[in-house]
């Protein structure tokens, strides 16, 4: 079995070092380690010019796996199975695959190939389109201005540099900077959120699947204030966060959410949030193939993992591609 590793040497835990370990745990296996846009996009020329690894692993965070397939997308070529190695920060697509720690993800490939497997075990993953890009979940409000904060205090943190990283940067991006600014707003953000799809559903109490009533395209399903404004595929939104845990209920649906507490309400329901509880108040969750999100002010939109800029209104869709995606808790059970 073919196989590739791309190594994000910008990711958090990417190096040269764990490419040199790929090299030595996957002898004959094709290992590149990246640092622009360029140096994935010349992996993926030389893919063409043989056949296409059968498997990819995607060393690095979302933004790696997503500009891997942005960029095999461009070319017309087909998707190989992916495998997600979480060597980046938030890691929420590597999570929802219960991807292991980079050094088992390589000791598991390493087991596969000396047993002669052809095939790994893979589940298969839609994926929204934004403005084109390719991706797992995008959001707007809270979510997107604590990935601002968070990058903006790893960058300003000229000391105590672990306190400002991972999980526990997290926090204190959270609760330093984030949730006492939207406390001291004046006026709260409001959306209004459009079925542009196939007939939209929700959920009752129970997390039953139900539809939503005259729910068909042009349906307005939600308008008032919000904290967080998004939608996914996968129900993990970095460290182990279950913000949209009904992703992967329908198969070709995302999860559209909108949380609308104040940030008080927010700050004593982080629990709740973080495990995905339902029902939770002033939560407003949707299954569709499309929405359109319209704001009453200009507000910054993350896009797995990457902040795209200040936005009044952004799309969310179903992309018409599917991905197999490495099943890693199945894989390690094989091996």
């Amino acid at each position: 079995m073919d196989i590739a590793v791309v190594v994000n040497l910008n990711a958090r835990r990417g190096s040269e070092r764990f490419a040199a370990w790929a090299r030595k745990l996957l002898p004959n296996s094709k290992v590149v380690a990246t640092r622009t846009v360029d140096d994935v996009n010349r992996f993926v020329d030389d893919a063409m010019k043989g056949p296409t690894p059968r498997v990819v692993l995607s060393g690095g965070g979302d933004g790696t796996a997503i500009g891997i397939l942005d960029a095999m997308r461009a070319r017309g070529l087909s998707f190989p199975t992916l495998g997600l190695v979480p060597l980046g920060t938030g890691n929420a697509w590597a999570f929802s695959t219960s991807a292991p720690s980079p050094k088992a993800a390589l000791e598991t490939m390493q087991k596969v190939l000396e047993r002669g497997d052809a095939t790994v075990p893979t589940s298969d993953f839609w994926l929204l389109e934004v403005e084109g890009r390719l991706t797992p979940f995008a959001d707007a409000g809270w979510g997107a201005e604590i990935l601002h904060d968070y990058k903006v205090q790893r960058a300003q943190a000229k000391m105590f540099k672990k306190l400002v990283e991972g999980e526990l940067g997290y926090f204190t991006s959270l609760f330093g900077r984030t949730i006492p600014r939207n406390v001291m707003a004046k006026t709260r953000p409001q959306v209004r959120v459009t079925n542009l799809g196939e007939r939209a559903y929700t959920f009752d109490p129970h997390g039953n699947v139900v539809e939503v009533p005259n729910g068909g395209p042009g349906t307005v399903l939600y308008e008032g204030p919000y904290g967080v404004a998004g939608a996914g595929t996968t129900m993990e939104l970095g460290f182990g966060m279950k913000a949209l845990h009904f992703a992967r209920t329908k198969p070709g649906f995302m999860h559209a959410r909108v949380y609308a507490a104040t940030p008080a309400q927010a700050t004593l329901k982080i629990p709740s949030l973080w495990n995905g509880v339902h029902p939770l108040p002033h939560s407003h969750d949707f299954l569709v193939t499309a929405c359109r999100m319209e704001f009453d002010r200009d507000v910054p939109v993350e896009v797995g993992g990457d902040i795209i800029g200040l936005r009044r209104q952004v799309e969310y869709r179903i992309a018409p591609h599917i991905v197999p995606v490495v099943d890693w808790s199945r894989l390690k059970a094989r091996a």
